[in-house]
């Protein structure tokens, strides 16, 4: 069984697949990092762009908790 990527999809889902919380997503539409077309009153996030600029960010630069270099 083969996934598909959607081209577009309502921001609950893109939610659930970027991990990124519903405000967020607006400030980043805002912004111009993410792209997205109206549909009545759905909007869809163009989904490739949007991995796209996930892809884009820097990685984070994760130090190991003081509790485990103890």
């Amino acid at each position: 069984m083969t996934t598909t990527t959607p081209v577009y999809a309502p921001i609950t889902r893109w939610c659930d697949m970027s991990g990124m919380g519903r405000t967020r997503v607006y400030e980043e539409l805002s912004a111009g990092n993410l792209r997205a077309v109206k549909v009545g009153n759905r909007t869809l996030i163009e989904v490739e762009t949007g991995l796209a600029w996930l892809r884009s960010l820097p990685a984070p630069n994760v130090r190991p908790s003081r509790k485990a270099a103890a």
